[in-house]
C-alpha cells in the first residue's frame, strides 16, 4: 500500500526521497509528501500534495538553499484507509516538533484519540496516523530522546504498521519501526543510511540489504545503522540479504507502460524461475532443488493452497495439475476467508502461501496461524526477504524480477511454473508414484523445458499477437461487458482474464466455468454483451463449444481463443484468436496467459485508464 523513503547521509535528500517514491508508485497512491531538515537549521520543512508525485516536485522546485541543501529527510506516498485523499490528510503529519509518515492502521486509534483529546491535542487531519505523532510527542515531553519515545510509543498501539519518525531537537536522525507492514533499510556506502517500504529506493546505492522482522527498528544518523526491538529497545544484529536485481530492471526499456513491458518478458521469467526451481545439474525428470520447502513439499500428504487475487487463480492451477500427476489432495482457499475459519487440517498437510510481493496481510496471517497451530507452511513468492519467506517453514522464489505494473503478469506466469514444477517433482514420490506412468513425466518435463521458447515464438513483436489482439480490442470497443468462459485448465484463465479486464478498464467482467452459464449467468447474455470462449483443444473443448452455441443464439459477440487448426471454433466466433500448439495440453495456460492479458491492457488503453497504476488498487496489500 503506502510508499516510504527514509534517508541520512551526505547525498543531497530532496531528489533521492523523489526518485525513491517514484519507484514505489506502483504500491498504489493518491496523495504524497516530503519532510526534509533544512541545511544548518534545527527546523524540518514539510511539502505535500493529493494527488500524483509530480506535484510535490514542482513544489519541490521553490525551496530555497537551506532546504535543497538537505540530507536528511522522508517522504511518503498514501493510499488512503482513514480520510480522504487530500492535502491535508497526506503524508508527512507534524505534530510540534515531531514530523512522521505511516503505513497501515492503527486499530485503536479511536481510544488513543479520546486520550489525547483530554490532554489538549487536537488532530488537523482525519487520519490515524496522526495521532502517533502525540504519542512521542508526550514521550519526549517527559524526558526521552527520539528513539525511545518512538518505541514506547509504538508499544501502545496496536494493527499492522510501520512508522518513521523525525523531529526538530534531534537533527541528523531517522527512526523507523516495522510491524506487520514491509520496511528494509541499507547502509549507504558514501555514508549513513536508507529505509524504504520495498528495496527498489535502495538499490541505486547499493544491493546488500536488510529486511527487518516484525517488532524491529532502526536508527539512521550519518553514522550509519542500529537496529532494535521495540519491545525492550535491545540491540539487534539482522541478516544482510544481497539482491541480484538490476535498478535498470525497474525502467520501460523503450515500452509504453511497464505492464506492456512484462507481458513481453514473459518468457525469460520461465526461463529464470526453471532455474531456480530445479536443479539443472540432474537430467532427471522436475528434479526440485534441495532446501527445507522442497523436502516439505515432498514429505505432504496434503496440500492446502491460500492466496488472494491473481495468485489464487494460479494456485487453481495448481490444483489441476499436482491433483492429475501427484494424486494427492489439494486445496485452494481464499486466504482472507480461511483466516476467519477454524479449518480441519489431517495430519500431513501442508499449508503453502502463494504472494507476488510476501506481504499480502491476509495470506501472511494465515501462515502466522498456522504456525501457532504446529503446521507446516510454505511460500511462494517473488520477493527475497519478504515477510513471508521469513514467516514460514521454507520458500519457493520465483524469478520473475522486479514487477511494476500493478495488474500482475510475468509474476503470475512464474507462479504458474513453479505449481507445475511441484506436480512434475511429486508425482515421482510417495504411495502414488507406483500408478505414474514414469514416461510421461518425462514427457511433460521436456515439453516444459521447450515452454519459454513457444511462448517466445507466440508473442513475438508488435506486428503478431499483439497487433491481431489491438484490433479484437477496438471492434468491442462498445460493449456492455464482458463474460470469460472455459472449463478444466481454461476456467481459472476466464478467471484470471476477467480479473485483469475490471483491473484496467473498469468495465463489466465476469469469469465462469462454462458449465454454470445455465446455472443463472446466462440470463445476462443479450445483445451488446461479449463472451470470450477459451476453447483449446483439450480434454473439455467439446463440451465448451456447445456453450458457445448456446450464448450465441442470445445475441453476444463471440471472442474465441483455441488452436490454429480448430476452423469449426473459428465459423462460430466473430473474433478468433489462434493458439500455437503445445505438446501437452496441461502447457495451455501458458499460452492463453498473455492472450487474456493483451486484450484487457488494449480495451483499457482504448478507455484511457492509467495502465500501471490502476485506481484504487495496490501493487503490494499489506492492510486488510
Amino acid at each position: 500500500m503506502c510508499g516510504i523513503v527514509g534517508y541520512v547521509g551526505k547525498r543531497p535528500v530532496v531528489d533521492l526521497l523523489l526518485k525513491g517514491l517514484g519507484q514505489l508508485e506502483y504500491r498504489g497512491y493518491d496523495s504524497t509528501g516530503i519532510a526534509v531538515e533544512r541545511s544548518g537549521e534545527k527546523k524540518i520543512e514539510i511539502l505535500k500534495s493529493e494527488g500524483k508525485l509530480e506535484n510535490v516536485a514542482r513544489l519541490a522546485k521553490e525551496l530555497d538553499q537551506a532546504a535543497k541543501g538537505a540530507t536528511c529527510g522522508m517522504g511518503h506516498t498514501r493510499w488512503a484507509t482513514h480520510g480522504k485523499p487530500t492535502t491535508q490528510n497526506a503524508h508527512p503529519h507534524r505534530t510540534g516538533h515531531v514530523v512522521l509518515v505511516h503505513n497501515g492502521i492503527i486499530e485503536n486509534y479511536a481510544e488513543i484519540k479520546r486520550e489525547m483529546a483530554s490532554k489538549g491535542y487536537h488532530p488537523v487531519s482525519e487520519t490515524d496516523s496522526e495521532l502517533f505523532g502525540f504519542l512521542v510527542l508526550e514521550e519526549m515531553k517527559a524526558g526521552k530522546k527520539l528513539r525511545p519515545a518512538v518505541t514506547a510509543s509504538f508499544r501502545r498501539i496496536t494493527g499492522s504498521c510501520s512508522v518513521v519518525v523525525m523531529s526538530d531537537l534531534e537533527p541528523g536522525t531517522v527512526v523507523g519501526i516495522r510491524n506487520g507492514t514491509p520496511m528494509v533499510a541499507a547502509t549507504d556506502p558514501k555514508g549513513g543510511g536508507i529505509l524504504a517500504s520495498d528495496a527498489q529506493p535502495l538499490l541505486d546505492l547499493t544491493k546488500d540489504v536488510i529486511f527487518l522482522e516484525d517488532g524491529v527498528g532502526v536508527e539512521i544518523t550519518e553514522a550509519g545503522l542500529k537496529f532494535f526491538e521495540f519491545a525492550n529497545d535491545a540491540e539487534v544484529r539482522p541478516a544482510t540479504t544481497h539482491l541480484d536485481w538490476n535498478a535498470e530492471n525497474m525502467e520501460k526499456g523503450g515500452y509504453p507502460t511497464f505492464m506492456r513491458k512484462e507481458i513481453f518478458e514473459q518468457p525469460t521469467a520461465i526461463v529464470d524461475t526453471l532455474n531456480a526451481t530445479l536443479d539443472r545439474a540432474k537430467t532427471e525428470a522436475f528434479p526440485l532443488a534441495k532446501h527445507r520447502a522442497s523436502d516439505l513439499l515432498l514429505a505432504a500428504e496434503e496440500i492446502v493452497f491460500v492466496a488472494c487475487g491473481t495468485s489464487w487463480h494460479a494456485a487453481l492451477l495448481g490444483k489441476y495439475w499436482i491433483e492429475k500427476y501427484a494424486r494427492i489432495p489439494v486445496a485452494v482457499e481464499l486466504a482472507s476467508e480461511f483466516r476467519y475459519r477454524d479449518p480441519v487440517l489431517k495430519p500431513k498437510t501442508l499449508v503453502i502461501g502463494i504472494t507476488q510481493s510476501g506481504e499480502t496481510a491476509d495470506t501472511l496471517a494465515v501462515l502466522k496461524d498456522m504456525k501457532k497451530r504446529g503446521v507446516p507452511t510454505a511460500a511462494i513468492t517473488n520477493v527475497r526477504g519478504s515477510s513471508i519467506s521469513r514467516e514460514a517453514d521454507g520458500t519457493f522464489f520465483t524469478a520473475a524480477g522486479p514487477e511494476v505494473g500493478v495488474a500482475s503478469t510475468k509474476a503470475f506466469m512464474a507462479q504458474l511454473v513453479t505449481l507445475l514444477c511441484f506436480a512434475g517433482a511429486r508425482s515421482k514420490v510417495g504411495p502414488q508414484a507406483a500408478g505414474i506412468d514414469p514416461k510421461v513425466s518425462k514427457k511433460l518435463f521436456e515439453h516444459t523445458l521447450a515452454l519459454p521458447h513457444a511462448i517466445q515464438t507466440f508473442l513475438g513483436d508488435e506486428q503478431g499477437l499483439a497487433k491481431q489482439v489491438k484490433a479484437i480490442a477496438k471492434a468491442l470497443d462498445d460493449a456492455k461487458g464482458f463474460f470469460f468462459i472455459g472449463r478444466g485448465y481454461s476456467f481459472p484463465m476466464a478467471l484470471e482474464g476477467a480479473l485483469k479486464l475490471k483491473e484496467l478498464a473498469y468495465v463489466y467482467a465476469e469469469g465462469y466455468a462454462a458449465g454454470e452459464l445455465k446455472h443463472g449467468p446466462i440470463a445476462m447474455i443479450e445483445e451488446g454483451m461479449v463472451v470470450v470462449v477459451l476453447a483449446p483443444k483439450d480434454s473439455w473443448r467439446d463440451k465448451t463449444v456447445s456453450n458457445l452455441e448456446e450464448v450465441k443464439a442470445r445475441g453476444a459477440k463471440i471472442v474465441s481463443v483455441g488452436e490454429a487448426g480448430d476452423t469449426h471454433l473459428r465459423s462460430l466466433s466473430d473474433h478468433w484468436i489462434p493458439l500455437p500448439h503445445l505438446e501437452d495440453e496441461a502447457l495451455l495456460p501458458f499460452a492463453m496467459a498473455p492472450v487474456v492479458q493483451l486484450l484487457s491492457y488494449e480495451i483499457a488503453l482504448l478507455k484511457g485508464t492509467n495502465i500501471d497504476k490502476p485506481r484504487n488498487l495496490a501493487k503490494s496489500v499489506t492492510v486488510e
